[in-house]
C-alpha cells in the first residue's frame, strides 16, 4: 500500500471536523433493533477475512459502529477511498478509525485498487469494507467490483444495512444519510456468501444482481424497523 503525500490543510481540517461530528453523533445514537447480531460478533472469533458490504450512503454511522464494534477490538480492516478530493477526506477519516486505506475507484485505477485490496487479504489477513455502488453511483446499484473481489480472494460477502428514525439527507448522488443526535438506529446483517472461483460471466452477473437485491432488501427491512423512508 502506497503512502500519499501529506494532504492539504483544508482536507485535514474537513476530516477533523467530520471526525468530531462522527464521534459525537455516534455516541448519542442508540440501537433500536439489531438483526444478525451474532454474525457481527462471530467476526471477532473467525480468522477468515470477509468483505463488509453496504451502500455508500450508509457509510457515516457504520464508520463509527465498525470502529467501535470491530477495529477497536483488534479486527483488521482495509478500505478503498476514491482518488477525488472527497476521497482524500475519506482516507484521512479511515485512518483515524484505525483502518488501512488504499486509493482507487471503480472508474479510475479500479484494477489497481482491487489488486491492493487483494494483497490486504492475502498478506495482512485483513477484511475489507467495500461500497458496491462505488464513488459515483448510481445509488443502490451494485457494480461488479465486489463480485470480482470475492472471486479473487475467496472471501465471503457480508451484506449490511442500517436506518435511523431521525436523519439529515445530504443533496448528493447517493443521498447520504447522517443520523441526527440521539437518533434510534436499526441494523441488520445479512447472510454471508462467497463467489465461486470458477464462476463464468453470466454467473458473475447473477451474483452482482443477487448482492444488489440483498442489500436493497436489507435497506427496506431496516427502513421499516426504523419507520423511515430515505
Amino acid at each position: 500500500m502506497t503512502e500519499a503525500a501529506k494532504p492539504p490543510f483544508k482536507s485535514r481540517l474537513a476530516a477533523m471536523l467530520l471526525w468530531l461530528a462522527l464521534k459525537f453523533i455516534g455516541r448519542t445514537c442508540s440501537i433500536r433493533s439489531f438483526k444478525g447480531k451474532e454474525r457481527m460478533e462471530g467476526l471477532e472469533k473467525n480468522d477468515q477475512p470477509v468483505l463488509l458490504c453496504y451502500w455508500h450512503n450508509r457509510i457515516f454511522f457504520f464508520a463509527y459502529f465498525v470502529e467501535k464494534a470491530l477495529i477497536r477490538k483488534g479486527f483488521k480492516l482495509t478500505m478503498m477511498s476514491s482518488l477525488s478530493k472527497d476521497g482524500e477526506i475519506g482516507a484521512i477519516l479511515g485512518k483515524k478509525c484505525g483502518a488501512l486505506v488504499v486509493r482507487g475507484s471503480s472508474s479510475r485505477q479500479g484494477s489497481k485498487g482491487l489488486r491492493s485490496l487483494y494483497r490486504a487479504t492475502a498478506k495482512e489477513n485483513s477484511s475489507i469494507v467495500i461500497l458496491p455502488d462505488g464513488s459515483q453511483g448510481p445509488v443502490y446499484e451494485a457494480k461488479m467490483g465486489v463480485v470480482v473481489l470475492s472471486q479473487l480472494t475467496g472471501c465471503p460477502i457480508l451484506p449490511m444495512s442500517y436506518s435511523v428514525d431521525r436523519y439529515w439527507a445530504i443533496k448528493s448522488w447517493d443521498r447520504m444519510i447522517i443520523p441526527k443526535p440521539f437518533a434510534k438506529v436499526s441494523i441488520e446483517i445479512g447472510k454471508p456468501t462467497a463467489v465461486q472461483r470458477d464462476a463464468r460471466d453470466e454467473e458473475m452477473e447473477s451474483e452482482r444482481v443477487r448482492i444488489q437485491n440483498s442489500l436493497n432488501e436489507l435497506r427496506d427491512s431496516t427502513d421499516a424497523a426504523a419507520k423511515v423512508n430515505p
